[in-house]
């Protein structure tokens, strides 16, 4: 069997019929049996009801996204940004009742054979990034199948673990673990009990909306009734749960659709996330002085610079990743990571044999990763992964946002691939 699947359309109709028409290239070589769609049909882009009337005129499965799901009010829009907002709500007064309709009864998840399809990962279906090693550990522990196919962070990737540990709870290490190695002169930090403890309560705080909830409750609903010590490795598992749940804040706060900081947030991270949503705020004011005097969108000729603001975004996710798990008085030496992030090619890509993986193929209509070409992928039961980039004329997109006076920054990115 072979399927073609993407995600993240976001009424960008010249994205996905360009996507289209490389799956229907593509299936008179080698047929394709079914075409799977990871949800966000809808915001950001100009062409809702377009979109949604293609998508179901050629899709066997569709499942909702969290913009899908806020452009008809099943989802709260103080946890979007501003931009996202504003599109949400403009989408809202565009779309038939029928299409209405149609958004508000997508499933959450689907099961197909040995894929479980989401849009942000089997522990969050609709919010969580998967964008570290230490988020995907959890999300393998709440699905069964071999592969999980998300979207949502408009990023490929692939994270993949060995099938033996796929199924077996985060093992945190033992005390001799941890400090074997260490100089025998040096001495474990000392940690502030009461300060970890409200870096993670004032982080662990979500919206009802989310359906997110503090990891280790989750997954035993007891602990919050128990009273009475813990062990040393309960006491450290316990911190393991508290830092994933911490850093899958920490990532939604610097994505696109983050809400504003908590004001409830401990003054050290608040001052991470304010710094990094600053210095974002600042590299997008540069972008639109760039083309303030363009009367029309052309793709960007000094693409090495667009490289290097990626890449240095990516440094800053990384540096703040490992400043809350010290606030927090972990390390990521401290969790026993079992799962491999990897970055796709573009083309043939095969799982090897024992291991199980979560997949993303990027996005269609809001490519984030540096590349403005949207993204796809076929699924070959017998082979393994094709990863496709397709070019489309995002000029046209930018001028219906434009028009329909969608915030400018919308269009812009379009050129950048973020």
């Amino acid at each position: 069997m072979r399927y073609a699947i993407f995600t993240d359309i976001h009424a960008n109709l010249e994205a996905l019929e360009a996507v289209l028409a490389k799956i229907d290239e593509i299936s008179q070589e080698e047929p394709i049996d079914e075409v799977w769609f990871l949800g966000d049909l809808v915001g950001y882009g100009p062409n809702p009801n377009e979109c949604i009337k293609k998508l179901r005129e050629r899709t066997d499965v569709i499942i909702a996204g969290n913009h899908d799901w806020a452009a008809v009010g099943k989802l709260d829009l103080d946890d979007f940004s501003e931009a996202a907002r504003i599109s949400a709500e403009w989408t809202a007064t565009q779309l038939t009742d029928e299409n209405r309709e149609f958004l508000a009864n997508l499933p959450e998840r689907i099961q197909k054979n040995e894929c479980l399809l989401v849009h942000g990962s089997p522990y969050g279906p609709l919010w969580e990034y998967l964008t570290e090693e230490i988020l995907a550990e959890r999300s393998f522990q709440h699905f069964n199948s071999r592969f999980c196919f998300v979207g949502h962070t408009h990023v490929p990737v692939i994270f993949q673990q060995p099938d033996t540990v796929a199924n077996t709870p985060t093992r945190p290490l033992e005390v001799d673990e941890i400090t074997e190695g260490l100089d025998e002169t040096e001495s474990e930090p000392q940690i502030d009990e009461d300060e970890k403890k409200a870096v993670v309560e004032a982080l662990l705080e979500k919206t009802e909306t989310s359906g997110a909830s503090h990891a280790f409750a989750q997954n035993n609903p007891a602990a919050e009734q128990t009273e009475g010590p813990h062990t040393e490795a309960e006491h450290l598992q316990n911190l393991v749960a508290d830092a994933a749940d911490a850093i899958a804040d920490l990532q939604h706060q610097i994505a696109d659709d983050a809400p504003e900081v908590n004001p409830d947030t401990p003054s050290d991270l608040k001052e991470i996330i304010t710094n990094q949503k600053t210095k974002e705020d600042e590299e997008q004011v540069e972008i639109q002085e760039e083309n303030t005097d363009d009367e029309t969108f052309e793709e960007p000729v000094d693409e090495v610079s667009s490289e290097e603001t990626i890449q240095s975004a990516e440094e800053r996710s990384n540096q703040e990743i490992e400043e809350l798990l010290t606030l927090l008085g972990l390390s990521q030496s401290m969790i026993e990571v079992t799962n491999e992030m990897l970055v796709p090619p573009e083309g043939f890509w095969q799982a090897p044999s024992g291991y199980r993986a979560i997949v993303n193929p990027g996005g269609v209509g809001q490519p984030r990763d540096g590349d403005p070409r949207a993204a796809f992928m076929v699924y070959d039961t017998e082979r393994g992964f094709d990863f496709y980039r397709i070019a489309y004329s995002f000029g046209k997109t930018q001028e219906k946002i434009e028009k329909a006076k969608l915030p400018h920054y919308l269009a812009t990115r379009l050129a950048f691939g973020r």
